[in-house]
């Protein structure tokens, strides 16, 4: 494994090709959540806004309330990111603080489905995390986790986070 890292750093360290974040970025990702991202890249911060599913995949289904929650909802989450550009500004190594709202289907009786109500769930999260730039090509390849802290409707409710995807630079 030490070998493996070694490899790889060596591999962006040395590399002729000078790949750097534009001034945006549009792509997608896949795990927990799943979904489109946009980022706005400045000096050293950004701005990362995802949209997509929010699952629980990470996390087992055991309900924090009496009735069930659908396994698919929508989610919303705006982070700021401070970056560090590293091995000739091929990677960046990035975390930041943001806040998420979702949206799922709450079912009070698991055995009736045709009663439901929408329930929305917000809280803090936090998300660090690793981009590298192909070279000669404005894509970038991502790697991130973090966690969504749940306020309402439960206090200290967490869902651990863990994505990968891609994104054009432009």
């Amino acid at each position: 494994m030490k070998k493996a890292i070694l490899i790889f750093a060596l591999f962006f360290t040395f590399s002729i090709a000078h790949a750097q974040p534009e001034k945006w970025a549009l792509g997608f990702k896949l795990g927990e959540p799943v979904g489109v991202v946009l980022r706005k890249y400045g000096d050293r911060n950004a701005l990362d806004v995802s949209i997509g599913t929010y699952t629980g995949l990470l996390k087992s289904k055991k309900t924090y309330r009496a009735g069930e929650y659908s396994d698919i909802g929508f989610m919303i989450n705006g982070t700021y990111l401070w970056y560090v550009p590293m091995f000739n500004e091929r990677m960046l190594a990035y975390g930041g603080a943001g806040v998420q709202i979702n949206s799922r289907r709450y079912y009070p009786n698991p055995n009736i489905k045709d009663v439901h109500t929408n329930n929305i769930s917000t809280g803090p999260s936090l998300t660090a995390g690793a981009e590298f730039f192909f070279a000669q090509k404005p894509t970038s390849f991502f790697i991130e986790g973090g966690g969504f802290l749940e306020l309402l409707p439960k206090v200290f409710y967490f869902n651990p986070n863990l994505s990968l995807g891609l994104r054009h630079n432009f």
